[in-house]
Parts: C-alpha cells; structure tokens; sequence
C-alpha cells in the first residue's frame, strides 16, 4: 500500500502555515525556558541567544503573547491534517490537542507546555461553555488528564513516524516528540506516584532539560520546514 503523501498547492500552503506556527511558538517556549532557568549549568552556552530573542519578543506587541499555546495546538493540526492520509489518527490528535488546550485554559497550567502561558481574552466566553463538559470528563476518573497528556505526544510521534517520504523536518519534530513524551511522563508520574522524587532537584532538572530538547527541536523542524516549502 501506498502511504506517501503528496501535497497539493494548497496542502503545501497548510503544511508550511503549521510549520510556521510551531516554529514562533516552540521558539517563544524554549526562550523563556532558557531564561527561567538560566541557573542550570547546560544552558550557558545558549542563554545569550534566548536574552536576545526575549528583547525582540518584548517589543512585540503584548497580545501576541495571548496566542502562544494556540498557535502551537493549530500548527500541530494543520500539519497532523496535511500530511497524515489516515482519518483516524487525524481525530486522535486533534482531540487530545484540543482538550489540552481547553485543560491549560482552565486550569492555568499545562504538562505539554511548562510555562504559565496568558490565554485571550475571548476565551472566557468560550470556557464558560465547555467547562461543565470538561469538569464531567475530568469527574470519570482521576487519569483521564494524565492519559490524555501522555497519549498526545505518543500520537504525533506516530504521525511523524509513519511520514512518507521522510524529510529532516518530520525527523527534528519526530525526535522532539519522544523528548516530549518523555517529559510529560515524567511529569504524570511524578504527580501520581513519584511524589517523593519528583521533588529532587536532579529529577526536576533532567524533566526541564526534556521540555528544552523538545521545543529546540521544534524549532530546527520548524525552520527546515519552512525551507521545505516547494517539496511534495
């Protein structure tokens, strides 16, 4: 059977537009990542860099701020629905996406992304809505969040996993999903049975070190991406 996917001019413009915003925003995560924890001995050599980018990502206007988390769960499905042919790994991904985001909006927090992002302003109105539905799936079991979370980036390792053709931008967003995965599991366990552990300062380092690969490597697959452009 043949699982490659060829894009169509549009298909080419969807994929380039979901590289693009994982790009901005892997690259807002993983700056304020470097910055948050400038004390730890690894990041020396790239805090320069993310100081850098932290000037030029204030002169921005502040709302953009408000779109980080959306901008990475809307680039992760524009290119889950460009280049996976598969309908059900499409909605998969598209669900757990989205009850994270709408989790994080709720909750202020979120284990795919370890930074307090600040979320519109309209959505108020929309959590207004979806909160009662949220907190009667949440009230079905007390893994439903941590089985979410961990599930999320083993599904889009497995859309970039099974990519046809390969190319070095699904390699970079295929690695940072197994680094996701893994920090997000560090995470879920810590919460649930490592709570002890979770503590120490060597586990709480190498789960940062984890979330830090992660959105690098967004970053690198979001760049080669957009280079990508003209390819199938």
């Amino acid at each position: 059977m043949n699982k490659r996917v060829y894009n169509s001019t549009v298909g080419k413009v969807f994929r380039t537009l979901g590289f693009l915003l994982v790009l901005v925003s892997s690259v807002y995560i993983s700056t304020y990542l470097v910055i948050q924890n400038n004390t730890l001995p690894f990041v020396s050599s790239i805090l320069p860099f993310a100081e850098t980018i932290e000037g030029v990502i204030d002169s921005l206007p502040a709302f953009i701020a408000e779109y980080i988390g959306l901008a990475l769960v809307v680039g992760l499905l524009l290119l889950t629905w460009a280049i996976r042919k598969g309908v059900v790994l499409r909605v998969l991904i598209t669900v757990v996406l989205l009850f994270g985001y709408l989790e994080s909006a709720i909750n202020n927090s979120s284990s795919l992304v370890p930074l307090n992002l600040v979320n519109p302003t309209w959505m108020v109105s929309v959590l207004d809505l979806v909160e009662p539905f949220y907190d009667q799936i949440v009230a079905l079991s007390e893994y439903v969040v941590p089985g979410v979370m961990v599930a999320a980036p083993m599904f889009l390792w497995a859309l970039f996993a099974n990519k046809k053709p390969g190319r070095f931008s699904v390699l970079m967003m295929r690695l940072g999903t197994i680094s996701l995965f893994l920090a997000v599991l560090s995470l879920v366990l810590g919460q649930l049975f490592l709570t002890t552990l979770a503590l120490e300062n060597w586990y709480i380092t190498v789960q940062t070190a984890l979330y830090m690969v992660t959105y690098l490597l967004f970053v690198v697959g979001g760049v080669f991406g957009l280079i990508g452009f003209s390819r199938k």
